[in-house]
């Protein structure tokens, strides 16, 4: 099938797979001659593909002018011209655009030829057959991409660093969230787009919570378009929490319809400003998998809203895509599932994990959850950028306090605890900035 797109896209292509030398090989594995629309268009990728096939590395255009001397003087003038053309353009302005058209027409692709062989496969009565081509389309439409590879030529790189660098730090967009702990953005830079941090804890010690203030942080602090994922529940409950969030009213009140005339107001007013900015999807289905998730990412971005931050409440219960076998593969997949999904659409992202049933007691002397303690699938922690756990005693919950153990960051091991404040009432959770020395492990309580 050829290309909808017109000459000067496929141009763009062309002389973007003579530049970016990722990008060229993937072009070289992704697309087919019969996609170009032109003859002498058609000849350009041929002839790059033959020079990639023979030397495996990007084709510039003096290879190409060699060709052209194997040709006839009547298609070497029209190849020659059309040659010229791409090399007109010096640079590729809008390769990222190009880029992501590229991966949904390939995508398209494979999806329409799978699609065929899984219908003459299930009218034939091989159901099971049926399934499994459109099974292994499913995963090859989720790997494909035209993005560069994060590789990095240190030492001579120097200068584009630094030039990238005073960009970033002039750029408006924002590269970087708030944690609401002052002390642990300055140890880690705070969450930046493309990493996943993760908290964890017992069951009913405010996982929701804490993501709800996230997204709070997200919209009302950074001003930053972000989506929140809920994997269960509903969507109802979670709107009333940010609701009671944003007001500062108490959350009974909230779901009640109780708010005092006056709050409600300001938040009329306040939300009128804040317009666009949060997005709340309920996806109660037990086989969610990322492939729902970019979906509705894909439905929000047609509709003009682009998150930057994403809330998943929460990781354990999304599904793998492919078929496996056990609790912790799923766990494992989704989880590097997710992490990609969050770099492919430069997002931040936050989520939370299960701790393992606590032992007797647990919930009455003072212990610290570390990564041991996750639930079904410990490798999940080599996979996101940072994790720590929410810890409180029975007693520190009648209280409203929590202690916040940042166990370990990508690029530093924090072990760090804060004492939160964590009044359920209004679901408002903040930091007191005391730091507290590590306690005693329950197990050894």
């Amino acid at each position: 099938m050829a290309f909808e797109f017109g000459t000067g896209f496929q141009r763009q292509v062309l002389r973007l797979c003579m530049i970016d030398e990722a990008f060229a090989q993937k072009a070289m594995e992704y697309l087919d001659v019969d996609h170009f629309t032109a003859e002498e268009l058609g000849w350009v990728f041929k002839s790059m593909h033959a020079y990639h096939e023979q030397y495996s590395r990007r084709c510039t255009e003096t290879p190409l002018r060699e060709a052209l001397r194997q040709e006839s003087a009547e298609r070497a003038a029209l190849y020659s011209g059309e040659l010229d053309a791409i090399m007109a353009l010096e640079q590729v302005p809008e390769a990222p655009y190009l880029k992501n058209e590229l991966r949904e027409f390939v995508r398209r692709q494979v999806f329409a030829v799978a699609h065929n062989q899984s219908a003459k496969l299930f009218n034939a009565g091989r159901t099971d057959e049926a399934y499994d081509v459109m099974g292994a389309a499913q995963d090859q439409i989720h790997k494909i991409t035209f993005d560069t590879v994060d590789r990095q030529w240190f030492f001579e790189e120097l200068g584009g660093r630094y030039s990238d660098r005073i960009r970033e730090s002039l750029n408006a967009d924002h590269e970087v969230f708030r944690t609401g702990l002052d002390p642990l953005d300055d140890a880690t830079g705070g969450v930046q787009k493309g990493e996943l941090w993760v908290v964890f804890a017992y069951a009913k010690r405010c996982k929701s919570t804490w993501l709800v203030n996230m997204g709070w942080s997200a919209t009302y602090v950074d001003c930053a378009p972000t989506v929140h994922f809920q994997l269960e529940g509903k969507g109802a409950q979670i709107a009333a929490k940010y609701d009671a969030r944003f007001s500062q009213e108490l959350y009974s009140d909230v779901k009640a319809g109780r708010m005092s005339v006056p709050t409600f107001r300001w938040l009329q007013e306040d939300y009128l400003r804040r317009r666009q900015l949060l997005v709340i999807r309920t996806l109660n289905d037990w086989d969610v998998s990322v492939l729902h998730l970019q979906a509705e990412l894909s439905e929000l971005k047609a509709q003009g809203f682009t998150p930057e931050m994403c809330i998943l409440d929460y990781m354990d219960l999304g599904r793998s895509r492919a078929k496996v076998d056990s609790e912790t593969q799923q766990q494992m997949n989704f989880a590097r599932d997710f992490k990609r999904l969050l770099l492919q659409n430069d997002m931040a992202g936050w989520s939370a994990w299960q701790a393992q049933r606590p032992k007797k007691g647990a919930h009455d002397i003072e212990h610290i959850l570390s990564s041991s303690d996750v639930a079904d699938a410990y490798a999940k922690v080599r996979i996101v950028d940072a994790y720590g756990s929410l810890n409180a005693t029975d007693e520190e919950m009648r209280m409203g306090t929590m202690r916040f153990f940042m166990e370990a960051h990508r690029d530093s091991p924090v072990n760090q605890i804060y004492r939160i404040e964590n009044d359920l009432a209004r679901v408002r959770m903040v930091t007191s900035y005391e730091k507290l020395e590590p306690t005693r492990d329950f197990a050894d309580a």
